[in-house]
């Protein structure tokens, strides 16, 4: 076989041998099964434990304008403002003073908890017997918790806790139900509303939390959105530990949604009531003046009744007082609306087209400034209720600027209309003065009547006109209805947390992983060779055969148990040996290995004895210098050696050495000499070996381990088949890597590997496939069947 042959290709990233992973999951199952029962038991305890998390949903229904016409002159009338921008609807509903007037009509900010003997979880029962009030005088207790039980059907026990919350305070003992007390300076109302005869000898925990806190929390879990795209239908849902609660938050939340929607369009309404209120109040004292006068004028004159000319002109007149009449009413509206910008009484305008008055532009900006003063009035009412300011905050500065904008368009639209105005207003002075004129050619009695009929027509159509505006925006007020709408009530579903089925899940797959992924850990961290697989990955050095794991600790069991199947794996051993030197005779092996420990010495004794059993001069040479030890396994000595034989010191016939084996003979390591490794490349010890070889059917020389010294590389070049021993999950992988680049590099030649001390077999583990006791086999078609005897070896059966 030349070293080109069967090449190993070097393989990157890291290998991970499942079969060994398999196997020393099954040699350890009772750690997975102590995993698996820890992991399911932390599954039950958080099943066990854990808060029952159930959703509410509900959804509601916002009506688009066309939706609302009920009646002409109140849902098509100008005081119902006809833009609603749907993107604020979402916004505003998760604001925090909407929210926390939610919180505080439902009581939310006093919660009665139920110590348990692991957890404490919340008591929510809304026919509970006894309510808590927060008097409004002296400070809160937001984050305060008391201790509440019930002694009998009169008095009851608090008990204060300390600011940590953990350890208990002063008792406050034999209080009494419906009466004020003041703890720790602030002061409760207890109100018994109900029988308390079930809750006595019971001990609560109240909880106080300051409303605006609950509000950014129930903002935070409240989640709102729009059914379909497009749609005007609004999905509500929320989840909560107690289903009972949540449904009643969704109820109130609704509710109190309906009722700032209706408060939204009255206070249009009611600004301009207030508004036409002055205008009629002015209108009907003149009109009551020219009552008067027209009555008066009757009594003193017997013409009541104009000519036809006269008729004529006087309504002409009449036309140009209404058109300036118009002109007067805006210039009221403008002086209103100025007076409340230029105060910043934002909250109190209202459109023009509220009173009858048409004018777009200004109609257009007012809508927009009443729609950007409304989310402003979210941020002032967070401020009005404790919160942080938002004087600083982006959002809120951006819309004051818009509103600054938008005060400034309207003033200067105002202006321009202004003077648009006093234009008309010329124009219509001018055809009045025309008609006028034209009058004073008249009598002075049908003059005196065109004036008193003239005034008091004018005042009487404007206060009807007036009045009717009045009368829309009263039942505009008394008849708006919200544009919130519930279509599917607050619904409670089944429990989505804990997952029960789910936890089980993964505590089933995490109690597998967890011992699983420390297999696969220690195989990674494993460098030492477990198989005969495992050598074939690294090395092109073919594999020889395979030892078992020696339990007796005898060095020589060959000799003392040649039934046993360590002997036979050597009887082995010396058969497939035969086959790679052709069974030529004379021969001379080398024994080696990478580093102390694998077994070389043992398998130097043992291979020897094999040969020497079989009737074969057998000699051992321990040319381990540095290290000798063989003689002492033999009962033999170490006085006289291989060291003084080369140093000339002895002789060949005072070295050689007859073990109590037959045909089995030892030349000693000797005293370890200062430079073994200058006398091994001594001509003495190239003519030992061939005097040896004369002598002797087979030479076995013991070597030092390749890792640690250059001597077996010497020695190599007397050996005819080199047996490199490698341990199993004992020697490392770089031993077989370096054993591969010498093999490579010619640098030894004519060598195999033995597999010794097989202890595990089965999966990714051993050497081939006919394993047994001691975890070896062998695959070189000698055909031997394994049995155990009563002692528990193994032994072949031929």
């Amino acid at each position: 076989m030349t070293n080109n042959e069967n090449s190993v290709e070097p393989k990157g990233g890291i290998e991970i041998n499942f079969k060994r992973v398999l196997a020393r999951a099954l040699q350890f199952w009772y750690f997975i099964i102590i995993s698996l029962a820890i992991a399911l038991t932390i599954a039950y305890l958080i099943n066990r434990y854990s808060a029952r998390i159930y959703p509410v949903k509900a959804s509601i229904l916002i009506k688009e304008n066309e939706e609302n016409a009920g009646a002409k002159f109140l849902y098509n009338n100008e005081l119902l403002n006809p833009y609603r921008n749907f993107f604020n609807e979402i916004y505003i509903m998760r604001s925090y003073p909407l929210l926390q007037e939610v919180m505080e009509g439902l009581g939310f900010d006093i919660t009665f908890y139920r110590e348990g003997d692991i957890k404490t979880t919340e008591y929510y029962d809304p026919n509970f017997p006894v309510k808590f009030h927060i008097l409004n005088e002296g400070k809160k207790p937001y984050g305060k918790s008391l201790l509440f039980t019930v002694n009998d059907s009169k008095q009851f026990t608090l008990q204060y806790f300390s600011e940590d919350q953990e350890s208990k305070g002063k008792e406050f003992p034999a209080l009494s139900f419906n009466d004020t007390l003041r703890i720790n300076g602030f002061r409760l109302y207890v109100e018994e509303i109900g029988s308390v005869s079930e809750i006595i000898g019971k001990t609560f925990i109240v909880q106080f939390t300051d409303p605006l806190s609950l509000a950014k929390s129930y903002a935070a879990r409240l989640k709102i959105d729009w059914a379909e795209p497009g749609a005007s239908v609004v999905d509500l849902n929320i989840q909560g530990s107690s289903p009972m609660k949540e449904v009643k938050f969704l109820n109130r939340f609704i509710e109190r949604y309906q009722f700032y929607d209706i408060e939204k369009k009255n206070k249009v309404a009611t600004m301009a009531i207030r508004f036409l209120d002055e205008q009629l109040l002015v209108i009907g004292d003149s009109l009551k003046l020219y009552e008067d006068q027209v009555e008066n004028f009757k009594k003193r004159n017997i013409i009541t009744d104009l000519d036809e000319e006269t008729n004529r002109l006087y309504l002409k007149l009449q036309e140009f007082e209404n058109q300036k009449f118009q002109y007067k009413l805006l210039e009221n509206y403008y002086s209103y609306i100025e007076r409340l910008l230029k105060s910043e009484q934002y909250d109190g305008i209202f459109t023009p087209s509220s009173v009858g008055i048409t004018d777009e532009v200004v109609a257009t900006l007012v809508s927009q400034l009443i729609e950007v003063q409304i989310q402003v009035n979210v941020f002032k009412g967070v401020e009005r209720r404790g919160a942080e300011k938002f004087k600083d905050a982006p959002v809120y500065q951006s819309k004051l600027r818009e509103i600054q904008q938008l005060k400034n368009d309207i003033l200067k639209t105002i202006d321009n209309s202004r003077k648009t105005q006093q234009i008309n207003v010329a124009f219509i002075d001018d055809q009045i003065g025309i008609v006028e004129e034209r009058l004073s050619k008249l009598p002075k009695t049908e003059r005196e009547l065109v004036a008193i009929q003239r005034n008091y027509s004018l005042k009487e159509t404007l206060y009807i006109f007036l009045l009717q505006k009045r009368t829309e925006a009263g039942l505009s007020k008394a008849s708006t209805t919200s544009d919130i709408v519930m279509v599917n009530p607050p619904m409670a579903g089944a429990a989505i947390s804990p997952k029960v089925t789910q936890n089980y899940s993964i505590a089933l797959v995490v109690g597998l992983a967890i011992p699983i992924i420390g297999f696969v850990f220690l195989e990674l961290i494993n460098n030492r060779i477990q198989s005969k697989e495992d050598i074939e990955k690294i090395t092109r050095v073919p594999v020889i055969g395979g030892v078992g794991h020696n339990i007796s600790k005898d060095p020589l069991i060959v000799y003392r148990k040649p039934r046993s199947a360590i002997s036979e794996s050597f009887r082995a051993l010396r058969s497939n040996l035969n086959y790679f030197t052709g069974n030529q005779g004379r021969q001379v092996f080398m024994i080696t290995s990478s580093i102390p420990g694998e077994g070389k010495s043992f398998t130097t004794l043992n291979i020897a004895t094999v040969f020497a059993l079989a009737g074969k001069r057998t000699v051992v040479v321990g040319a381990d210098l540095r290290k000798p030890k063989l003689y002492d396994d033999l009962n033999l000595h170490n006085s006289l050696g291989l060291s003084q034989y080369l140093s000339g010191l002895a002789s060949y016939e005072e070295v050689l050495q007859q073990s109590e084996i037959e045909n089995l003979y030892l030349i000693a390591g000797g005293p370890m000499p200062p430079n073994p490794s200058e006398l091994l490349i001594r001509p003495a010890m190239e003519k030992l070996i061939n005097h040896l070889k004369e002598q002797f059917d087979y030479v076995i020389m013991d070597t030092p381990p390749l890792s640690y010294v250059t001597d077996a590389f010497v020695l190599s070049t007397f050996a005819d088949h080199t047996l490199f021993v490698i341990r199993q999950n004992y020697t490392p992988r770089a031993a077989l890597q370096s054993l591969e680049e010498f093999y490579a590099t010619g640098k030894l030649s004519n060598i195999s590997i033995l597999f010794n001390d097989l202890r595990k077999s089965g999966l990714g583990y051993g050497y081939g496939g006919y394993g047994y006791g001691y975890g070896y086999g062998y695959n070189y078609g000698y055909g031997y069947g394994i049995k155990k005897n009563k002692s528990g070896e193994g032994y072949y059966e031929v």
